[in-house]
């Protein structure tokens, strides 16, 4: 079959064609880039370094930090289904960075993270640690400490007396609640509980005498009030990293709309004191449920949420350090925090035993 001549004719066309047009414009539109570029066009006239500088605008100030949480009052116009929805994907979205996270503690339940990146790392060997729920597991505990950490674990419910644990681990049977007080426990009975900013004073940690690093907390429900007071009356502020395990409901199905709001509560409380959601743990194994307002959803009723102190960030370019008076790093100081800590511990002793005769039957 015979290819038409034209086909050969187009191609040479289409060839001088574009030339034709290349050599007729290209020099105007490299013009025009040299103006942008350069400023170096006559019509428009140069353009020195010096001028450039002095028209060059200010960066924008940056926009101010909005609480991505709503108000109660636009959550209590959403519908269940729609809270539920905001809650989940809020507590599952990371807000901030950890380049470096440690497992501390068992890999199963009682173990919790630490963020070991340089911006929000604690001191090694100079650091504080409040553990709130221990339920026999030092484990999380035990770890902090071989980082360097003294660490106060906190349980009224193990019917143990006050001690050393191990090294600096100190083990206090007592509670953290919104008030100080005693409340009876159907199962493991009378517990003392105290505020954290009464814990603080009661070992002279108050932000004056040492800085509290880091508080972790699984109190399976009196988390929410004790941190809404704590970060309320100032006693988290100094606080690196917090982390807590949040336990919405104790209802075999889906939270109430009003449960999930109080939750909302805290977690915008605690983003507006400067912590940063970096890592969230779903507790799948003794919470998850299938939701019934969420057809095909399965959810956790707990989860272990990690933050970071975003207002207390370190330099990475200088070394770690705290003013004198803060400061736990020589051995005189640990020996003079020791002995401070058993005198604290042998009160705790006589408390507890008191405690114990007072509501004990008769």
């Amino acid at each position: 079959m015979r290819k038409p001549k034209c086909l050969f004719l187009l191609l040479p066309c289409l060839a001088i064609g574009s030339f034709i047009l290349y050599t007729r414009y290209s020099g105007q539109n490299w013009t025009e880039l040299n103006i942008g570029i350069r400023g170096s066009s006559k019509e428009c006239g140069s353009i020195s370094r010096e001028e450039i500088r002095a028209n060059r605008t200010e960066a924008p100030p940056p926009l101010p930090d909005v609480n991505p949480i709503p108000s109660d009052e636009v959550l209590d116009q959403m519908s269940h289904k729609e809270v539920q929805d905001f809650y989940h994907r809020y507590i599952n979205s990371p807000q901030a960075t950890c380049s470096s996270v440690i497992r501390m503690g068992k890999v199963t339940d009682g173990g919790w993270e630490l963020c070991d990146d340089p911006l929000y790392k604690p001191i090694k060997g100079d650091c504080l640690v409040y553990s709130y729920g221990i339920n026999f597991d030092f484990s999380y505990d035990q770890d902090m400490v071989s980082y360097g950490c003294d660490v106060h674990a906190f349980d009224p419910s193990m019917k143990t007396a006050p001690n050393v644990y191990q090294g600096n681990l100190y083990f206090h049977a007592t509670g953290v609640a919104a008030k100080n007080g005693t409340v009876n426990n159907p199962t493991t009975g009378w517990w003392q509980l105290y505020t954290i900013a009464e814990h603080r004073k009661q070992h002279h940690h108050l932000p004056n005498q040492r800085q509290l690093d880091i508080v972790k907390m699984d109190v399976e429900g009196y988390e929410h009030e004790s941190l809404m007071l704590a970060l309320d009356d100032g006693s988290l502020d100094d606080v690196r990293q917090l982390a807590f395990e949040t336990h919405v409901t104790w209802s075999a199905t889906d939270p109430s709309k009003e449960e999930y709001i109080k939750y909302l509560g805290l977690l915008r409380n605690v983003y507006d004191h400067g912590f940063r959601i970096y890592l969230t743990h779903r507790n799948y194994v003794w919470s998850a449920f299938e939701s019934v307002i969420n057809k095909g959803r399965k959810f956790t009723k707990c989860h272990e949420i990690h933050t970071v102190n975003i207002k207390l960030k370190n330099n990475p370019s200088q070394p770690q350090t705290r003013p004198e008076s803060l400061s736990f790093a020589s051995e005189a100081q640990k020996q003079k925090e020791h002995q401070l800590q058993m005198k604290v511990i042998e009160s705790e002793l006589v408390e507890y035993k008191n405690l114990g005769l007072r509501y004990s039957p008769r």
